[in-house]
């Protein structure tokens, strides 16, 4: 099969059809070998050795400067998916995902009659227990959050492929700490429609406190809970989660479970998401991420067309909540 002739356009027909450049590869130009994908096949086509090149290898060609980009993205989404064990990821808040061509969503809530839940004979003619599902009383904006990449070509174009992939990866992982902050603020503070975490009374952290706070989550149930760092050292060294009978913290780095959750740290620096905040979130039923279709992470015909200078590397999302009480949030006091 000869090699599929690149051109900028790709990207934005793969974002037409919401996929990444690698996945449009895989349709108009599969790989030829099986250790290899689309996208790692085209490199070897082309003589481009991640391993070993820098940077300047992408340039000799315009052919060969169309696939830099898709190099950028595939390493900052390694970054994204790539937090720590015991940091707190989109992952674990988001119960559904979608995706639309606009940058507003219109969300739509779900009202249990819940007085009328219970159990109980209804006699003719008498109406049965409703829930309303409906438009929610606003739109949701989609926000844009990113990181500016201060650089020149001249400084890249020696840099090794390998030093540069462990760079994007690291934006990655600040840019995937910024998303869930957006997420979490969207789940204390509300995303617009007056349904942010409902609050306990602020009280001091103890093994008594903590089971009130786990047994008062009644219609939901929380599968994580989430931290500052300070916060869940006090939570974790209460004598109750010390126990190493009960825990193995000091032989395997797993810290205790919570009332069998696991606890997430999240040193999220927003001044509105509080430090004596312990936030639980049932991930099946709390929050809603709506993403835009096909938007790629890297600004593409800058990186092309060598001009790198502030180029931002960004992604389009918003929150909308689901069920009010699927959150809930301890405050110490």
């Amino acid at each position: 099969m000869p090699k599929i002739v690149l051109a900028k356009e790709m990207y934005k027909q793969a974002r037409n059809q919401g996929m990444t450049f690698s996945e449009l590869l895989a349709v108009e130009a599969p790989s030829q070998n099986e250790k290899l994908d689309a996208f790692e096949f085209a490199l070897m086509e082309r003589d481009i050795n991640l391993k070993k090149d820098t940077v300047e290898k992408f340039y000799r060609t315009t052919e060969d400067s169309i696939l830099f980009p898709e190099f950028i993205n595939r390493n900052v989404r390694i970054g994204i998916a790539g937090l720590g064990r015991f940091d707190l990821t989109l992952d674990e808040l988001i119960a559904t995902t979608t995706t639309i061509d606009s940058g507003v969503y219109e969300s739509v809530n779900a009202e249990f009659d819940a007085k009328n839940l219970d159990f109980k004979r209804v006699t003719e003619g008498a109406p049965f227990p409703t829930v309303s599902i409906k438009s929610g009383k606003s739109t949701i904006k989609l926000a844009k959050l990113g990181i500016s990449l201060d650089v020149s070509y001249e400084v890249l174009r020696r840099m090794k492929l390998p030093l540069l992939a462990i760079h994007m990866q690291l934006i990655g992982q600040r840019l995937a700490k910024r998303n869930v902050a957006y997420a979490m603020y969207n789940i204390i503070n509300g995303d617009g429609n007056n349904n942010g975490a409902p609050a306990t009374q602020a009280a001091a952290i103890s093994y008594d406190a903590l089971l009130d706070f786990f047994l008062d989550m009644e219609t939901w149930e929380a599968t994580v809970w989430t931290g500052k760092t300070a916060l869940l050292k006090t939570i974790l060294k209460l004598t109750e989660f010390k126990d190493p009978i009960l825990f193995d913290t000091a032989k395997t780095g797993n810290l205790a479970q919570t009332f069998g959750y696991n606890i997430k740290r999240f040193n999220w620096t927003e001044t509105t998401l509080g430090d004596k905040q312990l936030v639980a979130v049932a991930k099946n039923a709390a929050l809603e991420l709506i993403k835009e279709s096909g938007a790629e992470l890297i600004e593409t015909d800058k990186v092309i067309d060598k001009q790198l200078e502030k180029t931002v590397i960004s992604n389009v999302l918003g929150f909308s909540r689901i069920f009010t009480d699927a959150a809930k949030i301890f405050t110490q006091q």
